[in-house]
């Protein structure tokens, strides 16, 4: 009889225990701070106020930063997910749990712009208008804190958004955009649209980690699209130019265009830079792109100059280009005339595997930087940058 006890107590005790470590396999979240710059400050959960973060620092599960107009900072979450937080940015980290299909991380994202580099199972954002979701792979979720509209895109992966209104799957190369009700309460239905080229180069700027999907996604987009007739000129200025620049909007003391020239025919691949002549009192410029299929895209730079991957535009086809010239009081000054060129669709470019991405290094010192390491784009130290990476590295 008491040897039956014995073992009874013996089941039971096991029983418990095997409980309590079911529990325990799911960990809770945190996050290692790294590549701090500008304000960034950070409060855990139960604390009144926020602190300025330094690097190295973690945050824990329900714990919240915030980011200045300028500050910037990437977290390394306990799952081995990457989160690059952009400026004006404020967010909490919710919680971790294991779900259908894997490990569950849930963030509330109240304003700003977040970049997520998923290391398996899945991630869901809550916002203020919707849910964004992401599993396996890249998406980026902003937030306006004035209309709380929210831009998702995917980068790669299978992506989801949602609001009371429905729910919508999205991937490769495409977008989201997510409105708050209107004023009677009611909620829009969200649709699936194609990121811009300018929203494909904040990703290739802002997160050298994605270099390698990047390249991918835009081989299969451009491998996608229609090659134009190979005797085909450049043609005239494109209507959807002169719909966004009338004719004689111009002035001749504006910024004039310089490289590339009027009539340039582009590589499939590879970086450009295009250059103007400067504007007097100008703040800042904003250079527009328009395809001769109507489609456009922006970028705005304080120089007078724009180097990026002509992959970035992924249709082959005619292109023309103008800068705008911007005051300190935020007021238009004056537009170029258009400036017209051409490029064939580039070629598909096989995707890597895991085992061809390098791993990441240690950041080395600013004195021991060899030339290997300033063209190991996950050397972060002594990366020479994209626009360097050519005349350093090739």
């Amino acid at each position: 009889m008491k040897k039956s006890i014995v073992l009874l107590l013996i089941f039971f005790a096991l029983v418990v225990l095997t409980g309590c470590q079911t529990e325990e396999e799911t960990p809770p979240l945190s996050a290692s701070m790294s590549e701090l710059s500008g304000l960034v400050e950070m409060k855990q959960a139960g604390q009144e106020s926020f602190a300025p973060a330094s690097a190295g620092a973690v945050l824990s599960e329900n714990g919240q930063i915030q980011t200045g107009d300028n500050g910037r900072v990437r977290l390394d979450l306990s799952t081995g997910t990457i989160i690059r937080v952009s400026p004006s940015s404020f967010f909490t980290l919710t919680s971790n749990k294991e779900a259908e299909g894997g490990l569950l991380t849930k963030i509330k994202l109240d304003a700003g712009k977040i970049f997520i580099i998923l290391n398996g199972g899945q991630a869901d954002v809550e916002t203020p208008s919707g849910v964004a979701s992401v599993r396996g792979s890249y998406m980026k979720v902003e937030v306006n804190p004035v209309t709380k509209v929210i831009t998702i895109t995917c980068l790669e992966g299978s992506c989801t958004a949602s609001n009371p209104a429905g729910t919508v799957n999205f991937t490769n190369g495409q977008s989201v955009i997510l409105n708050p009700p209107d004023d009677a309460g009611n909620w829009e239905t969200p649709t699936v649209g194609q990121m811009t080229p300018e929203q494909f180069l904040e990703w290739l700027n802002e997160n050298p980690e994605a270099k390698e999907v990047y390249d991918q996604v835009i081989a299969e987009l451009t491998e996608e699209a229609t090659e134009p007739a190979a005797e085909e000129a450049p043609t005239s200025t494109p209507t959807a130019v002169e719909t966004v620049l009338p004719a004689g909007d111009a002035s001749n003391a504006c910024s004039a265009p310089q490289t590339p020239s009027d009539g340039s025919v582009l590589g499939k691949i590879g970086q450009v830079q295009f250059t103007w002549t400067e504007q007097p009192n100008a703040q800042y410029y904003i250079v527009t792109f328009v395809n001769e299929d109507g489609s456009s895209a922006t970028i705005q730079t304080t120089t007078n100059s724009a180097g990026f991957y002509i992959e970035v535009l992924p249709k082959g086809g005619n292109y023309s280009w103008f800068v705008t010239a911007f005051g300190s009081d935020g007021n238009e000054i004056c537009s170029s005339a258009s400036v017209r060129f051409s490029k064939p669709k580039g070629d598909p470019t096989q995707k890597p595997t895991p085992s061809d991405r390098p791993e990441r290094t240690e950041p080395a010192t600013e004195y021991a930087c060899t030339l290997e390491d300033m063209c190991n784009s996950y050397n972060l130290e002594c990366f020479v940058g994209w626009d360097n990476y050519s005349v350093y590295c090739e």
